[in-house]
């Protein structure tokens, strides 16, 4: 099992690194990074379906594929966090300030006083953070996040290929 996790692990942190790097490259539109998460986690399902067809002589129960396939998520999800922690601390250190005076602009064409009011105290908060608060802010998030789609991106596998 660990030469799979191995062999899955590796081609999902490297597909999940250049994709959600390239995501953030392009102006870190959600979409491409969503995109970029799900395309990585589409290695959970294809090493729980190589684990189970050339490993295991094509048997595999729930829970052996629910920990093939959540060893592989979270690895996705480490090379994710580094990635996004990487890109607002080193590549674009301007990044939260940015982001937060779109905020405010944004919420400033609403007219809703209670957005601008949210919006400017976020912005203090990011302007407030250090650039290792903001990466592990960040980073983290990152994880959390890819570490839940990949949850449930492994149950659904886990349930859709376990065969007895």
């Amino acid at each position: 099992m660990k030469k799979v996790v191995f062999k899955y692990v590796a081609y999902t942190m490297i597909t999940g690194m250049i994709a959600f790097g390239f995501s953030l490259f392009l102006g870190a539109s959600e979409v491409l990074g969503y995109t970029a998460i799900f395309v990585a986690l589409s290695f959970v399902f294809f090493g729980i379906k190589y684990f189970r067809d050339t490993e295991n002589d094509g048997k595999i129960s729930f829970t052996k594929a629910f920990t093939v396939g959540i060893c592989i998520a979270l690895f996705t999800a480490l090379g994710i966090a580094i990635v996004d922690g990487l890109y607002v601390t080193v590549i674009n250190p301007d990044f939260y300030q940015e982001y937060g005076e779109a905020a405010v602009v944004a919420a400033k064409e609403t007219g809703d006083t209670v957005k601008i009011t949210d919006a400017e105290t976020q912005l203090k908060e990011f302007s407030a953070m250090s650039l290792t608060q903001l990466g592990l802010f960040s980073g983290g998030f990152m994880f959390a996040l890819v570490s839940v789609i990949g949850l449930i991106v492994t149950i659904i596998s886990g349930l859709i290929l376990q065969k007895k």
